[in-house]
């Protein structure tokens, strides 16, 4: 007997709607952004005299419209963020406790930055390292830092201009991949260095200082007498880099050195050179600070294995412009003078580096300037060799450096105008 051919149009039009329909279902998972609790920063700290770290995390409201916090409280009255703290034997046990006082649910996925605190840094940070790769709540590629202080005084610091603290160090450290002195290092680029040849690996150093009391005790130096002043909080900044060797931190570079890591590690381009302007003639009284901006930079360093042992050459080119020179009656038209201005750059340049490589060698004695990455590429056989006593090779290493810097722009004027200032 045939079908109907009514009949069949109809089962086929049921079969559609019903496929349609399981289309339509939406997200088995779907949760209201109103019933999370968005994590942006973590913080870790040890707790002295036990294997307990203590978690920091900087939460985001949802409904939050102001610049203010709220510590250990769930949020709701308006507050930008909220700042909650928990402990555990492990992270993912103390990322656990915080259920316990959040009405909300604890969600990883919009972390951007992770702060690991001084003790707990010196102490090692393999096991968390560990768990914070494996959780596919962390991105590898947020951002990590490390604070003399503790992750829970970081991330309890408000940040002017935003509203959320962690929003405002993601916007810097984004800053730092084109332009600053601090070489930037999220997760992922932090743990692929620990596994090179140095097991070495490093992290901008986010601290608290007193910026209001410094600019103010140099203006009152400067005016013989004592200033008024608000009195304003201490302010997040992040200049300097802690060394990690063997999943411990084991020094922090100064503002100089760090500059200068990067200029080895990376690129000098978006930084500046420094230095102290001298005349070729000795009658000429126009000595002054000279500032260069450097437009592109690369920096290559090639070893070397002879008799005599291993060196390392290193080799730096610099395209720049002319920002400021505190000098009088210097005619940057003139090619003699620049050429002379480019010279002592390249001068200062390769004092400063000599600086940074012996603080490795000497100071700290780890190899962060990647000597020990360099030869392996270039003597893979040789550094079979040598790589098991690396550490006590590396400070017997010795180095050249030559320096090229190219003063591309001079600016619109001609001259400084401190010489209008002599004159008068």
């Amino acid at each position: 007997m045939k079908m109907d051919k009514g009949c069949l149009t109809m089962r086929k039009l049921a079969f559609i709607v019903v496929c349609i329909s399981l289309l339509l279902t939406g997200c088995w998972d779907y949760q209201e952004v109103d019933r999370l609790a968005p994590v942006m920063a973590i913080g870790i700290d040890s707790i002295p005299g036990s294997k307990i770290i203590l978690l920091t995390v900087q939460i985001a409201s949802p409904e939050g419209k102001g610049g203010s916090k709220r510590t250990g409280q769930q949020g709701g009255g308006g507050e930008a963020y909220t700042v909650m703290n928990s402990e555990g034997k492990s992270l993912s046990e103390a990322i656990h406790n915080l259920s316990t006082q959040s009405t909300r649910r604890i969600s990883l996925s919009h972390c951007k930055i992770i702060v690991l605190g001084e003790n707990f840094a010196e102490a090692g940070i393999g096991q968390i390292l560990d768990e914070l790769k494996r959780d596919r709540n962390f991105r590898r590629t947020d951002w990590l830092l490390t604070t003399d202080k503790t992750a829970k005084e970081i991330l309890e610091k408000d940040i002017e201009l935003e509203q959320v603290p962690a929003r405002g160090l993601d916007l810097i450290l984004q800053n730092f991949t084109t332009l600053g002195r601090v070489l930037p290092m999220n997760l992922s680029d932090f743990s692929a260095r620990l596994n090179e040849e140095s097991k070495v690996s490093f992290s901008p150093l986010v601290q608290l200082e007193d910026i209001d009391k410094q600019v103010t005790s140099q203006l009152e130096k400067a005016a013989g007498r004592s200033l008024e002043s608000a009195g304003r909080p201490k302010t997040l900044t992040i200049s300097k880099t802690a060394v990690y060797k063997n999943l411990r931190m084991v020094g922090v570079l100064n503002e100089d050195d760090t500059r200068l890591h990067r200029w080895l590690i990376d690129s000098p381009k978006g930084s500046s050179i420094k230095f102290t302007y001298t005349p070729q003639s000795p009658t000429e009284e126009v000595q002054g600070e000279v500032m260069l901006n450097i437009i592109d930079g690369k920096t290559s360093i090639t070893p070397q294995i002879s008799e005599n042992g291993i060196t390392m050459n290193i080799a730096v080119t610099v395209k720049a412009s002319l920002s400021e020179t505190g000098v009088t009656g210097v005619d940057v038209l003139d090619p003699k003078v620049v050429a002379q201005l480019e010279l002592q750059a390249a001068e200062a340049v390769k004092l400063q580096l000599e600086h940074t490589i012996n603080t490795a060698q000497k100071e700290i004695k780890v190899d962060y300037v990647d000597f020990a990455e360099s030869l392996h590429n270039y003597y893979p056989v040789e550094w079979k060799q040598i790589k098991d006593n690396w550490d006590d090779t590396f400070p017997t290493v010795e180095y050249r450096i030559s320096c090229d810097v190219e003063i591309r722009n001079t600016g619109i004027i001609t001259d400084s105008t401190q010489q209008n200032e002599s004159e008068e």
